[in-house]
């Protein structure tokens, strides 16, 4: 994990040098104090020296001063440097879940994605900026403090290792158990936060089901699991602070008994004393502090494996290295080659399915759910690769192009509306830039959304609540449209696109869209089968097969699986 995590540090290595040499400095100034000290007691007040002892008290306060001083640089230099790696991290992990496929998003939640993008960067902050430098000022503080000690009383100072040695291998031991338990508590956190992302999505099911009670329990019992893995973490760091404090009182009592002379002979003078007394609180302290330190490496070594795996993760559709940066503007037709996929390697989704779009042809699938239209869809938007078989345009397989190039070429509106924060207009251009307002205008005007728009009070400067919750189910469904011809695009892909509206909405949106898509290429998956009739080839998908295909008067005489699914919705043949 050091591996990965030092890398971090070195667009910033002249931040990282100068909070380094601060911390030096620093430490050089809080070991210098007891020398002052030694000097002071043993030669300024035992010669009775008011001049020596003003000189030693004035070094001691301008070592103080000095020392504090560094330490604030170094604090300012330091977390800026950590707050500017986090911040490109985020900006790293964010534009890498951007380019995943919709496989990593089935599999986690959006309140776990959260907890890994803003509470475990976070945390890392802490590592980059206090806690590593923090680290290494404990290392130089405990390695100074035994040097000098060596220099001046090398027996004396091996009878405090002596402490001191299995301490430190013991702490060593300590934190590798510890980390499992800083991992297991991680995972509870993200597990808490998506719960209460959910939830909280939910509130109006949960409340019209009565749900609250069970909910509660649940969450209930996640807090629970955590509080045990805390509780456990917290028992295991107090109850060796604690040890460790017992044993420096062990051994500085020791040593007032060995500077006494009792010991090795000769007694130590009260400057000596003191300079050890000090020093051995230096030796001591240090691995109370690296125990912390490392108990937050730990944690934050933790939220770096999250991190980490999240970055670690391929994306499933990647840009081959010889990949065409644009299509041709006369391409004529689009075609599932043999396509077979699975989500996850379960059942197929599809399989063994081919048909071809003619460039200007409007396309239906319809079928039962679960057949595999909206496979399909996913497939033609590579949100997806095909497990066997290819698309391809005009004979080119979509994966010889970028996919950039090629999704610009697409529009898309769903059934599950999504309006990001911002305005109208903001959405209407996909939060993009270089979209005239005439291009805006023409697509809201096309489907009906400019009515929509004249009755806000700032028209396209309308800020949007989250998810476009002041606006209707219907108006929100209409900017969708809109925002899927802005860029005028090749082909559109409609999936559902009108069954959230009422019938008179939808009315309006067929006309507009009879005058949109003549001349484009589109594809329509509906179950309602009114909104596809003038489709000119509907595509029967049945258990992932195209089972039949042909226009509706060509269907609905055949007698199969489509005629089926029409009497279903027109009881007794009304409106064939």
């Amino acid at each position: 994990m050091a591996r990965r995590v030092l890398p971090l540090f070195r667009p910033h290595r002249a931040a990282l040098a100068a909070g380094l040499l601060l911390v030096l400095l620093s430490v050089l100034c809080e070991l210098g104090g007891p020398v002052v000290l030694r000097h002071l007691i043993d030669v300024g007040i035992a010669r009775r020296s008011g001049g020596g002892i003003l000189n030693s008290a004035l070094l001691y306060a301008g070592l103080f001063v000095l020392g504090t001083v560094a330490t604030y640089f170094q604090v300012i230099v330091l977390t800026r440097m950590g707050l500017s790696i986090v911040t490109q991290l985020k900006k790293a992990m964010f534009g890498h879940i951007l380019g995943l496929g919709l496989d990593f998003f089935d599999r986690n939640a959006p309140g776990r994605l959260l907890a890994r993008v803003e509470s475990d960067t976070e945390r890392l902050q802490m590592l980059f900026s206090e806690v590593a430098v923090a680290l290494l000022r404990t290392l130089v503080l405990f390695a100074g403090a035994i040097a000098v000690l060596l220099a001046t009383r090398a027996r004396v100072t091996l009878v405090i290792l002596l402490f001191a040695a299995p301490i430190f291998l013991g702490t060593l031991l300590y934190f590798r158990s510890m980390r499992g338990i800083h991992r297991k508590s991680r995972r509870l956190h993200a597990r808490i936060t998506a719960f209460l992302s959910e939830y909280v999505q939910g509130v109006p099911i949960v409340q019209s089901y009565g749900y609250e009670e069970e909910a509660r329990r649940r969450l209930s019992s996640l807090n629970l699991d955590r509080l045990r893995t805390e509780r456990r973490a917290a028992a295991f760091e107090y109850s060796f602070t604690a040890l460790l404090t017992s044993v420096e009182v062990v051994a500085i009592v020791l040593l007032l008994y060995v500077g006494s002379g009792r010991l090795f002979g000769a007694a130590m003078s009260v400057g000596t004393l003191v300079l050890f007394v000090e020093y051995t609180r230096r030796i001591f302290w240090p691995i109370a502090a690296f125990s912390e330190q490392i108990g937050f490496v730990q944690r934050a070594f933790a939220s770096a494996d999250r991190v980490f795996s999240v970055l670690d993760t391929p994306s499933r559709t990647p840009d081959a290295a010889h990949a065409r940066e644009s299509l041709p503007d006369d391409w004529k037709r689009v075609a599932f080659e043999g396509v077979s996929f699975a989500y996850d390697g379960k059942a197929p989704a599809i399989e063994g399915l081919s048909f071809s779009v003619r460039r200007g042809e409007r396309i239906a699938l319809v079928g039962l759910s679960g057949g595999g239209k909206t496979t399909i869809a996913n497939l033609l938007l590579r949100f997806y690769e095909p497990s066997k078989g290819r698309v391809a345009i005009d004979g080119v397989d979509l994966r010889d192009y970028r996919l950039r190039a090629w999704r610009r070429r697409v529009g898309l509106v769903l059934q599950e509306i999504h309006l990001f924060p911002g305005t109208v207009g903001e959405n209407l251009r996909a939060l993009g830039d270089g979209v005239a307002p005439a291009d805006l205008e023409r697509a809201a005007r096309t489907v009906g959304a400019d009515e929509v728009i004249a009755r806000l009070p700032r028209g396209y400067d309308e800020p949007l609540a989250e998810g476009g919750a002041n606006l209707s189910m219907g108006e929100r469904q209409i900017l969708s449209f809109a925002r899927a011809l802005v860029h005028d695009p090749d082909l559109l892909i409609l999936d559902e696109a009108t069954s959230s509206v009422d019938p008179g909405t939808e009315r309006r949106l067929q006309q507009s869209m009879e005058r949109l898509l003549e001349g484009r290429t589109a594809v329509v998956i509906a179950h309602r089968l009114a909104t596809v009739l003038s489709a000119d080839r509907i595509l029967v998908i049945h258990g992932g097969r195209l089972v039949e295909q042909g226009p509706h008067a060509e269907l609905h005489a055949k007698g199969g699986i489509y005629r089926d699914l029409f009497e279903l919705q027109f009881p007794g043949g009304a409106g064939a």
